[in-house]
């Protein structure tokens, strides 16, 4: 149930005093080490992993001229949890779990040393390294599960049903398999804690949150582009054992996430060029079943119908916007006010105060 902007004042102390807390190796940074942390910020993707930064002030030593905790505490792979909200009624939320990945230390010519510390959520590891390998008569899902457990990571998601002669990996990072896997089924591959989720977009469910411009979201800018549409899918493979050719088809008001009464890209597209196979999309894969290749037709043309909407705006701070959720605006006219799919956000807690900006995708408008 969407959450409106009156509902998160009561549960965020009316918005007034942001608040973080930020653990290294399970040891608060301000409670432990008395710390004083000038900014965190945490980007939130669906696309790779999730990345982290936050900086330090009053961490050197004047007397021995060295940083305090700089080889210890902040060494490369030590554990990271980022928790941001509002000192309130609710408990601050884990917006980040993950592993120092680098250190930048910087020496202004006035005022104090600073150290800003960054890092990666817990697919980082899964990034390193060009990998092959392969698998036989297994679903995604299987191999999902497989690859997810050799980093320590439970595996949700939903199966994928379908078994494949062969899965191949050739030359790639296991997160950019696992990328290229999620592809092919219209899937959404990331890390969040210490789960990997391996599923279709969230765009069918209600919205996570609703804000009004004017009242908790600050600007937004959305593109209505109708350049990259396509009408109609066709993937073709052949059979080899049948002697047959394979052909899976997905046409305009097949994309996910439809608005109900909204038209997608395909559809006004369709007023600008009539003919429908000019706006085709016409591509022949090593596909081994009419499933498989349906399922390869439909993938490919929710990649291009999010390409219809996109956009980016700014709230005030909100850990509850997340990537793969849903937001809902209002108060920008018939067209704009509408439920959007969040594709990615960046939390910003400074001496600023609390923000969030997010990017959208969306295949209908």
């Amino acid at each position: 149930m969407s959450q409106e902007i009156t509902q998160l004042q009561q549960s965020h102390g009316n918005f007034f005093v942001p608040a973080f807390r930020i653990l290294v190796d399970g040891k608060d940074l301000l409670t432990n080490y008395f710390m004083e942390i000038a900014s965190v910020q945490v980007d939130n993707t669906l696309k790779g992993a999730d990345r982290f930064t936050f900086t330090l002030n009053s961490t050197f030593n004047f007397e021995n001229r060295e940083f305090q905790h700089l080889r210890d505490t902040f060494d490369f792979g030590k554990p990271v949890e980022i928790y941001m909200g509002y000192t309130g009624n609710q408990s601050l939320t884990l917006m980040l779990r993950g592993m120092i990945t680098a250190v930048q230390t910087s020496f202004p010519s006035s005022g104090l040393p600073q150290i800003n510390v960054s890092g990666y959520d817990l697919s980082y590891p899964m990034t390193l390294g060009k990998h092959s390998n392969n698998w036989t008569d297994q679903t995604d899902t299987q191999v999902v599960k497989l690859i997810g457990a050799k980093y320590g990571l439970e595996v949700k998601s939903d199966d994928t049903k379908m078994k494949h002669p062969k899965t191949e990996q050739s030359q790639e990072s296991d997160l950019q398999f696992l990328e290229k896997l999620a592809e092919r089924n219209g899937f959404e591959v990331y890390v969040y804690d210490k789960t990997l989720f391996f599923r279709p977009p969230q765009n069918n469910i209600s919205a996570a949150v609703t804000l009004e411009w004017g009242k908790g979201l600050v600007s937004f800018a959305p593109e209505i582009n109708i350049s990259e549409q396509i009408s109609k899918v066709e993937v073709r493979g052949w059979d080899v054992l049948k002697k047959a050719e394979i052909v899976g088809v997905a046409q305009r008001g097949d994309e996910p996430g439809r608005d109900p009464g909204r038209r997608s890209g395909a559809e006004h597209l369709r007023s600008v060029a009539r003919d429908d196979d000019a706006t085709s999309l016409k591509i022949r894969l090593p596909v081994f079943s009419k499933q498989e290749a349906e399922q390869r037709a439909k993938a490919l043309l929710k990649k291009r119908s999010e390409m219809f909407v996109q956009g980016s705006g700014e709230s005030i701070g909100l850990p509850e916007l997340m990537a793969d959720s849903n937001l809902e605006l209002k108060g920008l006219g018939v067209l704009f006010s509408k439920t959007y799919y969040v594709d990615q956000t960046t939390h910003t807690i400074s001496t600023s105060g609390f923000k969030t900006t997010f990017k959208i995708k969306e295949s209908t408008i």
